[in-house]
């Protein structure tokens, strides 16, 4: 009879339990957002810019960059690839890091190993008990055979993250920020050297970086690496997403579109593309917005302020209880 009464009390204290653990791994997300937030803000003090999505140059032989058989053959982007988050890194007080990369160099360099094998915990969503390294995949897309690819390939290996900079409405594409190309809306992009003034939704209602849990896809915070592709995490990693086609260019390990495509794409939808949002905590994802601050979107967002909120300068009208 004491053991049956025990066992009634562990089974009532448990999840109360589970409850207050999860709540306080959701507050250290929080405050790994709001670290990337003054980081960003102080990048921008110095530079009077945003740091760019990723910087690349482009190989000007492509004449249709959005032209999704030739990006499969041959990518645009010709490095070096690096991106917000390493551009950030002295504002998150790891300069000796920072100091560590060659610039000059992609992400897949030798040279480049100490920050590329680097784990960053302000980086990662403590909800998330992913791996420390994870794979960029050198296989792209099989036509014949959408949502198939071998694995098998491996182009590099670099340090995992949970936070991905905001590309704007619409699918990322080898055109993306380049002159006489698509003109991104969202804050991040290749390249991107975003004002304040360019800002003119408000900071307070554009989102600047979120969530992405490694079930769906692996994010890093160090770079775009040059001829990588990303595909869905495989379920026996873990994997969750129903979503066929895959995989995707590897720039949308750093950065995440909100899709117009294939349903509403909001937070933790069951079909996600590999490059959306989605978290481990229940009901909703961090978000940290372009003014610092941060904000838990619950996956019953409308889909139309959440697209509202990954631009720039749409001048969508957004009420305070929308989201």
């Amino acid at each position: 009879m004491v053991i049956a009464i025990i066992a009634i009390l562990i089974a009532l204290l448990l999840p109360a339990v589970q409850a207050a653990r999860e709540g306080a791994r959701r507050a250290q997300c929080i405050n790994n957002l709001k670290q990337i937030g003054l980081a960003l803000h102080n990048y921008f003090d110095s530079a009077q810019v945003f740091p760019p999505g990723y910087v690349s140059a482009i190989d000007p032989s492509i004449t249709d960059p959005c032209n999704q058989d030739a990006e499969n053959q041959k990518s645009i982007d010709l490095g070096s690839g690096w991106a917000w988050g390493s551009m950030i890194l002295p504002q998150m007080e790891q300069s000796p890091l920072f100091n560590s990369i060659n610039f000059n160099l992609s992400v897949a360099y030798p040279a480049n190993n100490t920050c590329s094998t680097t784990a960053m915990n302000s980086y990662l969503c403590p909800s998330d008990a992913g791996p420390s390294i994870v794979p960029v995949l050198a296989d792209p897309p099989d036509p014949a055979s959408p949502g198939t690819y071998s694995g098998s390939a491996v182009v590099d290996t670099v340090s995992r993250g949970n936070y991905v900079g905001m590309f704007g409405t619409g699918e990322v594409c080898a055109g993306s920020g380049q002159p006489g190309g698509r003109r991104p809306n969202g804050l991040f992009f290749r390249n991107s050297a975003t004002t304040i003034a360019q800002i003119t939704d408000g900071t307070s209602q554009t989102i600047a970086v979120g969530e992405r849990s490694h079930n769906l896809s692996y994010v890093t915070w160090t770079a775009r690496s040059i001829g990588g592709w990303l595909g869905k995490t495989s379920p026996i990693e873990g994997g969750t997403d129903q979503f066929n086609p895959s995989p995707e260019e590897c720039w949308t390990q750093i950065l995440g579109p909100v899709g117009l495509d294939d349903g509403p794409r909001t937070i933790n939808q069951p079909q996600a593309h590999v490059e959306d949002y989605w978290s481990l905590h229940p009901g909703g994802a961090n978000f940290l917005f372009a003014d610092g601050s941060v904000h838990f979107l619950k996956t019953t967002i409308n889909p139309i302020p959440w697209r509202a909120l990954a631009t720039r300068s749409m001048g969508e009208v957004i009420g305070a209880d929308s989201y």
